[in-house]
Formats: C-alpha cells, sequence, structure tokens
C-alpha cells in the first residue's frame, strides 16, 4: 500500500484507497505519509488547593504547586477568608515559590508583584482554584499586535500574546474582570481597530447583551476596563444562540442576532462610550431573516454577505445595503451551519450528516460526505454522526472541526480535490475542535475546557500518527492465503518506529505484526510474519513525525 495522497476514502472496501489517515501530513514530501506535528496546550493546568495566609508577609502557603504568575483563581472558605480578600472575585497569581503565592487584583499588579494587603488570617479551612475555561466557541486575532482572544461558553474571554510584556506568553490569560455574568454563553467575537489607528475595541457577544473593551496596548488587557452590557440585542437572554461577527470588507462589524443581523459601523474616529448615531452607528435589524429563522454563521462573497440560519436549509444573500436579502441558495439539507471562503469558493457544513457543500453564490452542491465509518462506526441507526466545531483555512485547505457521533473526532483536513486526513486532535485526546483559527498551516483550535497551539515546537512520538489500508480481499474460503513478509519503506533516513498491525476485518482489534526501529543509516525495514489461512487483511502503520512512509508491502 502506498496511495496516501488520495486521502481517506469514503469506504475502506473500495480498492486502492485509504481507510484512515490521522496526525499525518500528505503533501509535505512526494509520495509519502509524513508524520505531523502534534498540538501543545495554550492553559494553563487546573489548580485547586487549600492555602493559609500570613498577614505580616500577605503571602500564602499552598498544599499543591502553585500556578505561574498572572494565572487567574478564585478564592473559598468553610467559614471567614482572610480579612482583604473577597469571594467570587477575580486574583492573579504572584508565584512566589513552588508552593507560596501572593494575590493581585490584576495582571498588571500581579506582573509588578504588587499583592493584596492581607490583613487576618480568616477562620475555616481556605481554597484557592483556577478560573477554568468552559468550552471555546470562538478564537480572533488582533493583527497589528499578534494577539489572540477566545470566549468561551461562560462568557469569559481570554487573551493570548505572541509578543510583548505579558509574563505567560503563549498562554491563555483571564480577559474579563468577573465571571459571574448572566446571559454568558459566549458566542461571539470581534476586532475592529479605529480609523487612526488611537484604539482597538474587542466586541463580545453573550446570549442577549454585546460588551466591549477597549484591548490597544498591554495596559489595556492587563488593567482591563469593561463596558459590559454596552448595547441589548434581540436574542432572548438564556437562549444559547450563536452570534457570529466579522469584521466586513467594508469595516463594518456583522453579526448573527436570532432572525436579524446587526452591525456596527464607525462614523467618525469610533469611541463606544459615546452615544449612538455620534462617532458609530449601531443597528440591531440591519437585516431581516424570515420569520422564524435563527441567523447562525456570515461569510463574505464578492459584495454579498451570506448567512445560514440553524433552522432551514438556505443561504441568503446580502448586498450590505438593500432592504431584503437576496434569492435564497438552496442548500439541499436541513440545518446550515459554518462557512468559509477559500479563493472565492465558500465551503457550508449543514445537517448532522457530515456533509459539506460548496457555492459560488448562485448554487449550492456536494461537496465532500465525511466517511459514515469514521463518524459513526455503531451499528444503531442514528439521525446524527457530526457534530460540526470550527472552520477555518490553511494552505489552501479546508479545515473543519468535528465531534464524531462514535468515531474519529477532531480536526479534519480536505483539500480543493476533496481528499481528506484528519489533521489532529485535542492534546486532552480525541474530541470535537468547536473553535479554530488559521493564519497558515500553524493553527489554534478550542474545545471543551481548552484550547491547543499547533506549532513546529511538539511532535507526534512513536506511534500517534497512523494509516490504515483498505480491507484487502486476498483469499476465499476455498482459497486461503499466506503472507510471509512485510516490508516497510521510509523516504529518508531517520530515527524512530514504525508500528505494524492487521486485521481480517473492519470491526477487530489490530494484532502487531512487526516493531521497527528506524536509523538514520537505512529506508528499508523487513521481517518475516508467516500468517495463514487469510481471506481478508487490513494493515495499520503508526509511527512518529518526520518520518516519510513510502511503502508497506506484504510477501507471500
Amino acid at each position: 500500500m502506498k496511495n496516501w495522497a488520495d486521502g481517506t476514502s469514503d469506504s475502506p472496501h473500495v480498492a486502492d484507497q485509504m481507510a484512515l489517515l490521522k496526525n499525518v501530513e500528505i503533501d509535505s514530501f512526494s509520495g509519502a505519509a509524513r508524520g505531523g506535528k502534534k498540538p501543545e496546550t495554550a492553559f494553563h493546568t487546573a489548580y485547586s488547593s487549600t492555602f493559609t495566609a500570613v498577614a505580616a508577609t500577605d503571602v500564602c502557603t499552598s498544599t499543591a504547586t502553585v500556578p505561574n504568575t498572572s494565572t487567574c483563581v478564585q478564592l473559598t472558605t468553610t467559614t471567614t477568608l482572610p480579612a482583604g480578600l473577597s469571594l467570587a472575585t477575580n486574583y492573579f497569581i504572584i508565584k512566589v515559590s513552588s508552593t507560596t503565592f501572593k494575590l493581585a487584583t490584576t495582571i498588571a499588579l500581579a506582573e509588578a508583584g504588587t499583592g493584596v494587603d492581607i490583613t487576618g488570617t480568616g477562620t475555616g479551612t481556605h481554597t484557592v482554584a483556577t478560573v477554568n475555561p468552559g468550552t471555546i466557541n470562538h478564537i480572533v486575532r488582533d493583527p497589528r499586535i499578534d494577539t489572540k482572544f477566545a470566549i468561551d461558553s461562560n462568557g469569559v474571554v481570554w487573551f493570548m500574546e505572541e509578543t510583548g510584556s505579558v509574563v505567560a506568553e503563549d498562554i491563555y490569560l483571564v480577559l474579563s474582570t468577573n465571571t459571574a455574568k448572566t446571559s454568558a454563553a459566549g458566542n461571539g467575537l470581534a476586532v475592529f481597530r479605529v480609523s487612526d489607528g488611537t484604539a482597538t475595541y474587542l466586541f463580545a457577544f453573550r446570549n442577549a447583551l454585546i460588551d466591549v473593551i477597549n484591548v490597544y496596548g498591554d495596559s489595556n488587557k492587563q488593567t482591563p476596563s469593561w463596558t459590559y452590557g454596552w448595547q441589548t440585542m434581540n436574542t432572548t437572554a438564556g437562549t444559547a444562540r450563536n452570534h457570529h461577527a466579522i469584521v466586513g470588507q467594508d469595516n463594518i462589524i456583522y453579526y448573527t442576532d436570532d432572525r436579524y443581523i446587526g452591525s456596527i459601523s464607525e462614523l467618525t474616529v469610533m469611541d463606544p462610550s459615546q452615544a449612538n448615531g455620534t462617532t458609530y452607528q449601531w443597528t440591531s435589524q440591519a437585516l431581516d431573516l424570515p420569520l422564524g429563522s435563527i441567523a447562525y454563521w456570515l461569510e463574505q462573497l464578492g459584495v454579498n454577505l451570506l448567512i445560514t440560519v440553524g433552522n432551514d436549509s438556505y443561504i441568503y444573500p446580502w448586498d450590505r445595503s438593500s432592504d431584503s436579502y437576496g434569492l435564497p441558495i438552496p442548500i439541499g439539507e436541513w440545518g446550515g451551519n459554518k462557512m468559509k471562503n477559500i479563493g472565492n469558493v465558500v465551503y457550508v457544513l449543514a445537517g448532522t450528516k457530515g456533509n459539506i457543500y460548496w457555492t459560488q453564490g448562485t448554487y449550492c452542491r456536494l461537496f465532500k460526505a465525511l466517511p459514515t465509518y469514521l463518524t459513526r462506526n455503531a451499528t444503531t441507526v442514528s439521525a446524527t454522526n457530526v457534530t460540526w466545531g470550527g472552520v477555518a483555512a490553511a494552505g489552501g485547505n479546508l479545515l473543519v472541526g468535528v465531534g464524531a457521533a462514535s468515531g474519529q473526532s477532531g480536526v479534519y483536513m480536505i483539500t480543493p480535490e476533496g481528499k481528506a486526513t484528519i489533521d489532529n486532535y485535542p492534546s486532552t485526546g480525541q474530541a470535537n475542535v468547536t473553535a479554530l483559527y488559521a493564519d497558515n498551516d500553524l493553527y489554534d483550535m478550542g474545545y471543551a475546557s481548552g484550547a491547543d497551539n499547533n506549532n513546529y515546537s511538539a511532535r507526534y512520538t512513536n506511534y500517534e500518527c497512523i494509516v490504515q489500508s483498505e480491507l484487502f480481499r486476498i483469499g476465499d474460503k476455498t482459497t486461503k492465503a499466506t503472507l510471509s513478509t512485510v516490508e516497510v519503506l521510509i523516504a529518508t533516513a531517520l530515527a524512530g518506529s514504525v508500528r505494524v498491525g492487521y486485521r481480517e476485518n473492519t470491526t477487530g482489534s489490530f494484532t502487531t505484526l512487526a516493531t521497527f526501529t528506524t536509523a538514520t543509516t537505512a529506508i528499508s525495514y523487513e521481517t518475516d510474519i508467516g500468517l495463514t489461512n487469510l481471506e481478508n487483511i487490513q494493515i495499520q502503520v503508526e509511527y512518529g513525525y518526520g518520518i516519510d512512509l513510502l511503502e508497506i508491502n506484504l510477501y507471500e
């Protein structure tokens, strides 16, 4: 088997096709399947510990290893907290030693080492615990300063700086000043830089409210000043509706809101603290969709804004200026979901079966059906094979987050030709990737309780990269097959490990045939296997980053 470049087929029973390509790259080395890059967590490790406080020094002593400076925590107690500290309040760790810390009220104060003045030890048992993320719903980036923002299902906004003075660079830190917000499902973000470059505003969309903050400069992020409930949307509080937001090519923010599209535009130099109609124009119903519709996602195509609706089977094009939308585009499947424009072809996720469509603005066609045997390998009948996650583009390829009902969850990468691989999954294990942000082949992915960076510093090791062949028919009831030797060919001599397994059907477990330790001095490895009485065989190869797998050959 050697046809890696064809990607994953629609069936493991199709001749000359691959059943699974996971954590591998099929376009990095011609003719080979290269072990891929491994994501790393972009959040702190969850931490909870009892602690005691010394009023004279403001130092607290933990019973567990203290997280890094600037990590956000909250406090609880069985009786009374030490004087100077409060419940339901965000504090930021100042790490003094592995088991001691002080507490600051902002990231800026934490970085400066300025702790809260503790004036008493309190009574009872006190606990300190990190503020941990819910499900990450959206990730956006401020390209001017290379800062990424994420919003989770608790309505908490986080930020990560790849440059700047924040201590915990490349780790998401809490930007919200308070985590006890209502109407807080956290369903949209938009970054807007004002016309004179003096401010950059982050708009956060909760269930029914829009919050805003100036995130220009480190100080505004380290000592945040939010305007919570800046505007009230049409959506009823508590409904957890999607509020996908984008900054259009016309420099106007558009967002979904129940059956409406809202907009925020700059009139002069935007200042959200002023009244609507002075420096900005906020329109809560810039476009009405049909009664009963629930707008879900926005994407641009030429002058039009395309809108999917979660509870019908149409895409609604809007030229952004007319009173109504244009002729709806039938998707062919109920439940429009997320979209992504790649080279003026808009890919549309729809329904629950794993079907991806494409449109150029007038009609919609099926582009790719994710293989059912990968997304739902159970024998029971179900209406849902996949729950769609995030969507992005990397190197001209479509990235799609997939929560499989009973199969392979993670990020599927699909080329314009429809070749599919499972490119990655969260560092915590296979799960739906609910948010994706990609500038290039290195992307960020959010999921339930965390997010990962995909970068060149982490590697899949040993047996984390997997390819599976088709199920070969090599014998029958009367004429059984015998295989005596397995050979592995790699493109470049490299130190590592390759493990080859087999099974005789597509539901059983793989049995190891051979394990090879590769070296910098050879590209071909073989060994005797002695398999007999075979009618069918499927091969699985497991290996690590950097190995370019060329061929697996089985000989009689």
